[in-house]
């Protein structure tokens, strides 16, 4: 399916955007230009909203989220689940003969004191991407080996909040999945004999 219209033979742009689309493991919901009415909503979108293709949309949007004075973060608020905030991020889809609107809706955690900026080692390895302390506390778990459950129970928080901080990481890196987030993190790092080099040297 190639957002709602008939199948085409062969790979396409929006075949492909479609199939990227529908494995985000954020909310993401598309219509066209012209219409009021999603042409397609992802997995994600459905499960965390419980909403379907034919009720999603622009107005969906507008009158279920609303922002919180922070750029592109957004409140949830519906009668029937409590306040959410999550990161909107939106993109124009040019496929003639037809031009979409995406939008992404990344989940971010409660807030809590973890969610302050980090001053970790990793932020004088890539200054170029920010990590709050909480963030930072779950990447140390990722890097010693442990589970989701594991990390959530040491840090007193829910798995499924460990599984967003874990997300926003792998988003922010620009990784798929946790061994390229590991190998991302141990790339950078410097080596042992770097170091023992650096400390032999004469001042």
């Amino acid at each position: 399916m190639c957002l709602a219209r008939d199948p085409l033979d062969g790979s396409h742009t929006c075949g492909l955007a479609e199939e990227v689309f529908a494995a985000l493991p954020w909310p993401c919901v598309v219509w066209r230009l012209d219409g009021q009415r999603a042409v397609m909503v992802n997995e994600a979108f459905r499960r965390e909203f419980g909403t379907a293709r034919g009720r999603a949309g622009p107005a969906w949007l507008d009158s279920h989220l609303q922002p919180t004075g922070t750029a592109d973060e957004f409140v949830l608020c519906d009668a029937h689940a409590p306040p959410r905030r999550y990161r909107m991020t939106r993109q124009l889809l040019d496929v003639p003969p037809e031009a979409f609107h995406a939008v992404f809706l990344m989940p971010l955690p409660d807030d809590d004191p973890g969610d302050e900026p980090a001053a970790s080692s990793f932020a004088a390895l890539r200054p170029d991407v920010s990590l709050t302390r909480r963030e930072s506390q779950v990447l140390e778990g990722i890097m010693c080996g442990k589970l989701n459950k594991v990390i959530a129970s040491e840090l007193c928080i829910s798995p499924k909040t460990v599984e967003l901080h874990r997300a926003n990481l792998m988003a922010k890196l620009r990784v798929h999945n946790v061994v390229e987030l590991a190998r991302a993190v141990l790339d950078l790092s410097p080596r042992q004999d770097d170091m023992a080099t650096s400390l032999q040297e004469p001042l």
